[in-house]
């Protein structure tokens, strides 16, 4: 069944958007940028987005689900399978920072909800906490011995959150291999 246009057509706006802001950044892209970069008008642009606010929200919203589905088709591929703690904890790592080339956006998105006092700071919360309760599925599954799943899953979500910064910042230490090695000796 094809997808309704109103929604190709978003989707196409937030192609755009997610452009304009790896290039421009969150704060210095204009809705007439978006409109002048999809050749249509701000009529029609404002018809399906009222707001930047509920650009960013949908981009926050397709960044998390394109990561957790990424993840959870994963990991439901290798249910049957014993994942190796290296290997979840690759996997994990891989998906979280370098998967879809998306690191700077991801920051980019949180520097405008530490901006923000309602809405965006509280869907993205939202999310991470989502994609969160899903990795801790998995922890559970790979670390049968890790006394508090939860609190390990929200430790590889920061870690998570650290190492996007030092991708953005074009560090090319490579720890994440030595980083994987020292958290399978520890769990």
């Amino acid at each position: 069944m094809a997808r309704p246009k109103n929604s190709q057509m978003k989707e196409k706006i937030l192609v755009s958007v997610e452009k304009l802001i790896t290039t421009k950044g969150v704060n210095d892209f204009s809705l007439q940028d978006v409109s002048d970069d999809m050749h249509i008008s701000k009529g029609t642009l404002y018809y399906h987005y009222k707001s930047k606010d509920q650009i960013i929200v949908d981009i926050i919203k397709k960044h998390i689900s394109e990561l957790e589905t990424d993840y959870e088709e994963w990991l439901n591929r290798h249910k049957e399978d014993k994942i190796t703690k290296e290997r979840f904890l690759d996997v994990v790592f891989y998906k979280g920072v370098k998967l879809f080339n998306r690191a700077k956006l991801h920051l980019y998105i949180i520097n405008e909800c530490l901006r923000d006092t309602g809405v965006l700071k509280e869907k993205y919360n939202s999310l991470w906490k989502s994609w969160q309760v899903m990795l801790n599925d998995g922890v559970k599954q790979v670390f049968p011995d890790v006394e508090d799943p939860e609190a390990f899953s929200y430790m590889l979500m920061l870690i998570i959150d650290g190492l996007t910064v030092r991708e953005v910042l074009e560090d090319e230490t490579d720890l994440d291999s030595r980083l994987v090695a020292l958290l399978k000796k520890v769990y």
